[in-house]
């Protein structure tokens, strides 16, 4: 793994976000993307979007600690029991970045026509400006970041298959983000995303 590279850093505001190409290598991030396609038990989402319930092509499953759940967008995902395989990811995560990662969202683009609208991960479920680790498996995906008043992004850049991004402090207070369509890609893409949950 390379050393992180810092994306967005703004001391004043209290948020940052870095890049890590190669956070896992390539031959585990190849079984590991297996695994998930072969075991996980990804789920059509069907998103409320402007007040409707809206089908979408990306497909969702989470796991976690015992009695953890993640409610977004209508949406409420029950924590499965943690594999072996994203254990490993768990306690790794919360030996480098000090942060007591109890949840994954594991979200399944089958294709580049499979995105995701601007967003935060701002929900009450969520603790408050704790990291964001977000793994990406398969197909290279671009993430771009806006402030959350709107206009253009500010950052984009492709996440590579291994590749860690992390989104700390207030970042979620003040940015967007999204993955946006990408119609000539035609491989599948899994990203993992680790959270800490509010207490209680």
């Amino acid at each position: 793994m390379t050393q992180p590279l810092v994306l967005l850093d703004d001391p004043a505001r209290g948020y940052a976000m870095t890049l890590a190409h190669g956070w896992l290598a390539p031959e585990a991030a190849d079984a590991l993307l297996a695994w998930l396609l072969a075991h996980a038990p990804f789920e059509r989402e069907s998103p409320v979007i402007f007040g409707r319930a809206v089908t979408v092509r990306r497909a969702s499953c989470a796991y976690g600690d015992e009695g953890l759940r993640y409610r977004y967008s209508g949406l409420r995902r029950e924590a499965l029991r943690w594999p072996t395989e994203l254990e490993r990811l768990r306690d790794r995560l919360r030996e480098e970045l000090n942060a007591p990662f109890g949840f994954v969202l594991c979200n399944h683009y089958p294709d580049g026509d499979a995105g995701l609208g601007w967003h935060a991960d701002d929900e009450p479920d969520l603790a408050r400006d704790a990291p964001v680790a977000a793994l990406s498996l398969g197909a290279e995906r671009d993430f771009a970041v806006r402030l959350r008043e709107g206009g253009p992004a500010i950052h984009s850049a492709p996440l590579p298959h291994g590749s860690l991004v992390v989104m700390s402090g207030s970042f979620q207070r003040v940015l967007h983000h999204r993955v946006p369509v990408r119609r000539r890609c035609r491989e599948p893409r899994v990203s993992l995303t680790f959270r800490c949950m509010r207490e209680g």
